[in-house]
């Protein structure tokens, strides 16, 4: 059973619903919309029957966060502080206005200071009657494992790219547009955030960018037999502060896939040209091993030793034939 699944199920039956779930997940906006919908379900009176629908008061309300059995409780600054988990136990306490029961909604649970983790064990704990605690957060390892012991932990999964790419299309960013940005990793979050059209495509141009400096390099040291290029390549991926480390593995399976013959699967076909003469430089196997090499960069913050990573394997592929 999926995870959206098994939530409709638990929700269309709000008696049976866990009294404290934590909804986790790598995309934050995934986590909050599934949150806002089974809040939406555990307080419309007809949840069983059918998902919320825009044409429902109740699940309007919902959405809107303006049901009086709705709390929603979000970081203030860099935490979410104790007054504020105070209020949530206060409202918790109370017996339902409208629906048969109460939901508070803890979004960026992983803000919790200690002082308010602690306020909130007992009513994790036994909820009561009355209310449902639903906590989400994209990092689970940052709470305390006295809260995590307390709740039903669901996974979450991210939305899919043709998902975000058609929200991006939304706010009229082209096709080609779109579709790149979706396959950036904070492009969620800037979704979450609300990225205006401009920010959306300035942030887009820098990434090319980086892209290209990548690319740039690659082709230069590859195709002419060059080591300098590659060594400055190696010094700048290994900077701790260097964006988009990725892009390395990612252009060198692309040129992998350019050996095979499989160009039309490339990610980053803006570049095609470039990348394929890569391609047609070194041995597919060569260029693929590279690939998964850049992909495994030390996870330390040791500068030396991400430069060394890079510039071991750029190098090895340099002298492959």
């Amino acid at each position: 059973m999926t995870t959206t699944a098994l939530l409709d199920r638990l929700a269309s039956r709000a008696e049976r619903f866990p009294g404290a779930v934590l909804l986790v997940g790598p995309s934050l906006m995934a986590i909050e919309r599934e949150a806002r919908a089974i809040a939406a379900r555990l307080l419309c009176a007809s949840s069983g029957e059918r998902h919320p629908s825009s044409e429902c008061d109740t699940c309007r309300r919902t959405a809107a966060a303006r049901h009086p059995d709705l709390l929603v409780l979000e970081p203030e600054g860099v935490s979410i502080k104790i007054d504020r988990v105070r209020d949530a136990l206060a409202f918790a306490a109370g017996r339902p206005y409208e629906a048969r029961r109460r939901v508070v909604l803890l979004f960026r649970a992983e803000k919790l200071d200690p002082p308010s983790a602690n306020a909130l064990l007992k009513a994790l704990e036994e909820p009561g009657a009355y209310v449902h605690w639903i906590l989400a957060t994209t990092r689970p390892e940052s709470l305390l494992p006295t809260v995590l012991s307390r709740c039903v932990k669901i996974p979450v999964p991210p939305p899919a790219r043709s998902e975000r790419a058609a929200q991006w299309r939304g706010i009229g960013l082209s096709e080609e547009d779109a579709d790149e940005l979706a396959r950036l990793r904070e492009s969620e979050e800037a979704q979450q955030d609300g990225e205006a059209k401009a920010e959306a495509e300035e942030r887009l141009a820098v990434f090319r960018e980086r892209r290209e400096r990548v690319v740039q390099a690659l082709h230069a040291g590859l195709t002419g037999n060059r080591p300098a290029p590659l060594v400055m390549l190696a010094d700048e991926l290994g900077r701790q502060e260097s964006p988009h480390p990725e892009l390395l593995a990612e252009v060198l399976a692309d040129a992998a896939l350019a050996a095979a013959g499989s160009g039309e699967r490339m990610r980053h076909r803006g570049l095609a040209g470039p990348i394929a003469e890569i391609g047609r430089s070194r041995p597919g196997e060569a260029l693929q091993a590279a690939a998964i090499r850049a992909a495994d960069a030390p996870a330390d913050s040791r500068r030396g030793n991400r430069r060394l990573h890079f510039e071991s394997l750029l190098l090895t592929l340099l002298l492959s034939r």
